[in-house]
């Protein structure tokens, strides 16, 4: 499904080079449920732009479902998210002039998806999140976590390999968090590869396989079947809160995060 192969990524800061990431080496199978944690500027955001073909490495190679990306262009870059990878971001991202129907449609629509089969599609994503009454509201008119429900329909509405959620609850108060991370287990019971970016341990914890980067290196990959906590009964866990108060900062590389996440969203305003 996702492999890299000894990817590093350096920036260069003034007369510093800055390893973001430093000889990662990582493989997650087909429909796996995996989480990746790290402390503020551990690279974390930086793997997320590698995993989800949003930056490319400095050195190193890496393949999505036998498709390898590491020497794309931007442009084949972008076909490659629209074809296999399914986003979730924090702050939506959703279009605010855009209905729910509507911004889920997108990536349809650059899939070259004809219209009847487009918005049979769409509502289906919809009626899966619960929001299918909902699908002609703009992102205004909906709540904090309906508003993450319509960026989940459209993540899966595509059917795409990989969802790759982005500090999925993050935004969230804790009953719709817990609701998102439902539909994450939902989705990952029903075969789809699910990848949790996230700085809280207690979300960590819910995925099947638990992966920990620090200082651009990964320190420790964890089995997690056996203990992971919420998978079969999800009310139960403390969404918001991590053990012992660990609770991390945000990553030192978010601002160039949320610039590729920016870009995206201006491409698509201007293709319409």
């Amino acid at each position: 499904m996702i492999k890299l192969e000894n990817i590093t990524k350096i920036y260069h800061m003034g007369d510093s080079d800055v390893h973001a990431l430093d000889g990662v080496t990582l493989h997650i199978k087909p429909h796996e449920f995996v989480s990746i944690i790290g402390p503020s500027g551990s690279g974390k955001s930086t793997l997320m732009n590698m995993i989800g073909c949003l930056d490319v490495p400095t050195g190193g190679r890496y393949w999505i479902d036998g498709v390898e990306g590491s020497k794309m262009t931007d442009n084949q870059l972008a076909d490659l998210r629209n074809q296999k990878i399914g986003f979730i971001f924090q702050q939506y991202n959703l279009l605010s002039k855009l209905t729910a129907f509507e911004n889920v449609e997108l990536p349809l629509i650059y899939r070259g998806i004809p219209a009847e089969e487009r918005a049979e599609m769409v509502k289906k994503a919809l009626l899966r999140v619960g929001l299918l009454e909902k699908m002609n509201h703009k992102p205004t008119e909906l709540s904090g976590g309906q508003q993450q429900r319509v960026s989940v329909a459209r993540a899966l509405s595509a059917n795409p390999s990989l969802i790759l959620a982005d500090e999925p609850t993050g935004a969230l108060d804790s009953k719709s968090g817990i609701e998102i991370m439902q539909m994450l287990h939902d989705l990952h019971e029903d075969g789809n590869t699910v990848v949790i970016i996230t700085h809280d341990l207690n979300i960590a914890k819910q995925a099947e396989r638990i992966i920990t980067i620090r200082d651009g290196k990964i320190t420790s990959d964890i089995d997690n079947k056996a203990d992971r906590a919420g998978a079969n009964n999800i009310k139960g866990s403390a969404i918001g809160d991590n053990e012992n108060g660990k609770t991390a900062d945000l990553e030192a590389d978010l601002k160039e995060k949320e610039e590729f996440i920016q870009n995206l969203i201006e491409d698509k305003e201007v293709a319409e």
